[in-house]
C-alpha cells in the first residue's frame, strides 16, 4: 500500500503590502513627543536659576560689597 503524500506548504517570500508607509519622524517630532514630564522638570529648573541669579544681582546691588565700601571710603582695591 502507498502512503498518501502530504501537501506541500505554500512558502510567501514576497509579501505586497498594499497599506500606507508609516509617517517618517524627524529629530523635532522626537523632541516634542519626549517633552513630556522631563520638559517640565527642565524648563522649572531654568527657570529657578533665572530667577535666583535676577534675586543675587539684586541683593548685591543694594549691599556693599566689600568691608571698604561699607565705610565709606574712597579706595580702589583693584589700582595698581
Amino acid at each position: 500500500m502507498q502512503e498518501p503524500q502530504a501537501a506541500t506548504p505554500t512558502v510567501t517570500i514576497v509579501q505586497i503590502v498594499t497599506d500606507e508607509p508609516a509617517k517618517e519622524l524627524g529629530m523635532i517630532d522626537v523632541s516634542v513627543a519626549a517633552f513630556g514630564l522631563i520638559g517640565v522638570i527642565m524648563m522649572a529648573a531654568v527657570v529657578a536659576g533665572l530667577l535666583a541669579g535676577a534675586l543675587y544681582i539684586w541683593y548685591r546691588s543694594r549691599r556693599p560689597i566689600t568691608i571698604i565700601e561699607a565705610r565709606g571710603n574712597q579706595h580702589n582695591l583693584f589700582r595698581v
